[in-house]
């Protein structure tokens, strides 16, 4: 008997969100990188020295330094490290409850 090969798409669980969950996701989204773009853009103000009164008390309450830049830097790396991690353990578990559903089968 020739072995089965595994296809990538058995290793896909799908499941339907609600309307609701969706459009809960895309508001929490663009929230998100709404305020990501607005500190990007602060940013990028001052590192031209285009000032001005909003952008300055902008700059201060939210507390944008250099060392800020390295902190957050840092934290991106740690979050891809942890997603990667994370990631694949999530598929090898994946694979392995694919193969217990196979040995299950048959």
């Amino acid at each position: 008997m020739m072995k089965k090969e595994k296809r990538t798409n058995d290793l896909i669980i799908r499941k339907r969100s609600s309307i609701f969950k969706m459009f809960e996701r895309f508001v929490f989204l663009v929230g998100l990188w709404a305020i990501t773009a607005y500190i990007i853009y602060v940013n990028v103000c001052f590192l031209l020295n285009a000032y001005s009164d909003t952008l300055v008390s902008d700059y201060l309450f939210l507390n944008l330094s250099y060392f800020a830049y390295a902190r957050f830097a840092l934290l991106v790396l740690v979050m891809v490290v942890v997603m990667t991690v994370f990631g694949w353990l999530r598929i090898k578990t994946l694979k392995r409850r694919a193969d217990h559903h196979e040995q299950d089968k048959s």
